[in-house]
């Protein structure tokens, strides 16, 4: 085979990395991705790769990813488990059989793990209602610092109102291979004790507030420094000898912010606190904060403005289950349990705040919503076990997946680079070249070749021609004549 049919074939070999992959998480503990295939062939979506094991005990409630820079090998993936417990992982090169690889030969390490609160005793009996995490968060700007060698900051939320803070001080870096995975060691920083039954959690952009909300509670602030700094006040107090009592008082703090309810209904009766969801707006300082309700009600709060809402929306007729504003902060998307998806449009300000935009061919309560980085795309999971993908210009749905489980969270994750095929690209790159080098080598010294040959016939026929020309000699006689004349004298 020659060098253009092994080129053809190697190409043949090596597919095409997708044009989009996405993360899912479910009840049974499972995370599957699912992959476009390249050219958007969005009608051929399909999972391409499942890590872990089905286990209830290990279902997924939260999940959270870190890509900074949109950079695969800086990828951190954040699950909220059943029990208790923030696993962390992040994708490695699969090079054991222990591993689940996938067509680019990629599998899924462990690489952190935590508890995020402590088990209750209650009467000699372990209460485990109140370890359900319901809000899971990294924490970004100021907080968190700047930098590559910026800890990782991760806050988490558990139903009995446990916020916890924790922190990674070495800088996250993807392990070489799935062998040797480097496990990092979380520290908790900071941990408050917020309002119970807690439904929803946000943390500020600039990581320095949380806000929180439930069935019974309306919207509460805490400010996480004032939190670490009464945390640890109260902690020494503890170890000079004051007793349990100062350690218990170390994660109450007052809240920084308590909103009000809005309007009452026209028959003068106000809706019961139960606060679903929630989600700070971006570019607005940490003062605005959007609630949904059970209600099928939104709330714009502004810090600044006082207690109650600035404005506020009634849309559809079931409880609003996800938020998610984009990054300039003129649209928030927002799904319920009827399996509607719209955008309120914040555009006008709070007074002219209105929904629309509503995407086409959703269904199922809406359990999560994940916008991508770059492009006008939008994944969203829903009650009937179905990914959905759409394009938020449109509103057109561009892919629905089955995925068999009940699904809990949906993330956007970055297109690894094929070492490999790259390195072979570069190769017969650099084979064409050398080829089409040695080439013009070749016609060059043909070239030359050509012109000096002619060079030396040219000269050969100017002799010959300036002697056959009769042209007279340095003598000033002709050689012709002579020979002529010495045969008539013989």
């Amino acid at each position: 085979m020659g060098e253009g049919g092994k080129r053809k074939a190697r190409q043949e070999e090596a597919p095409a990395p997708p044009s989009h992959r996405i993360l899912t998480s479910d009840e049974l503990g499972l995370l599957k991705v699912t992959e476009v295939p390249a050219g958007n062939k969005w009608e051929e979506a399909a999972v391409k790769q499942r890590w872990g094991q089905p286990d209830k005990q290990q279902g997924v409630l939260r999940l959270q990813t870190l890509c900074q820079d949109w950079d695969p090998d800086r990828c951190l993936i954040a699950t909220a488990r059943s029990n208790g417990r923030v696993t962390l992982h992040c994708p490695a090169a699969a090079t054991s059989a222990s591993t689940s690889p996938s067509s680019d030969g990629l599998s899924l390490q462990e690489v952190g793990s935590f508890r995020a609160a402590p088990p209750a005793c209650t009467s000699g009996r372990t209460d485990t209602s109140t370890q359900e995490l319901r809000g899971l968060r990294f924490v970004r700007g100021e907080a968190a610092g700047e930098g590559p060698s910026a800890p990782l900051l991760l806050l988490s939320a558990t139903a009995g109102g446990s916020v916890a803070l924790h922190r990674c001080s070495a800088p996250h870096e993807a392990p070489a291979s799935a062998a040797a995975p480097v496990v990092q060691t979380w520290e908790e920083v900071t941990r408050l004790q917020t309002v119970s039954d807690v439904q929803a959690m946000d943390v500020s952009c600039s990581g320095r507030h949380v806000a929180v909300g439930g069935e019974g509670h309306q919207l509460k602030v805490w400010d996480l420094s004032v939190a670490s700094a009464t945390a640890a006040a109260g902690l020494a107090s503890a170890d000079g000898g004051s007793g349990a009592a100062a350690a218990a008082a170390a994660g109450k703090t007052e809240p920084l912010f308590a909103g009000k309810a809005g309007k009452p209904s026209r028959s003068g009766l106000q809706d019961l606190a139960h606060v679903t969801a929630l989600s700070y707006i971006p570019g607005q300082g940490d003062q605005q904060i959007l609630v949904g309700t059970a209600k099928h009600k939104l709330w714009l709060y502004d810090m600044r403005a006082g207690r109650k809402p600035q404005a506020e929306v009634v849309w559809g007729e079931g409880r609003i289950t996800a938020l998610l504003p984009q990054p300039d902060g003129q649209r928030v998307w927002v799904g319920n349990g009827r399996g509607q998806v719209e955008a309120l449009d914040l555009r006008g300000g709070p007074a002219k705040m209105a929904m629309g935009h509503a995407l086409k061919g959703s269904a199922g309560s809406i359990r999560a919503l994940s916008l991508h980085p770059s492009e006008p795309l939008i994944a969203s999971v829903s009650l009937d076990r179905h990914l959905r993908l759409h394009h938020t210009g449109t509103r057109a749905l561009l892919s629905r997946v089955y995925l068999k489980q009940a699904l809990t969270g949906v993330a956007w994750l970055p297109i690894p680079t094929q070492r490999g095929t790259n390195a072979e690209e570069e190769e017969e790159e650099a084979d064409r070249n050398g080829d089409v080098e040695e080439q013009m080598e070749e016609e060059e010294g043909a070239a030359a070749v050509g012109v000096d040959v002619g060079g030396r016939r040219a000269k050969k026929g100017r002799k010959s021609g300036a002697s056959s020309s009769g042209k007279p000699h340095r003598d000033g006689s002709q050689k012709k004549d002579k020979n002529k004349k010495s045969k008539k004298d013989k």
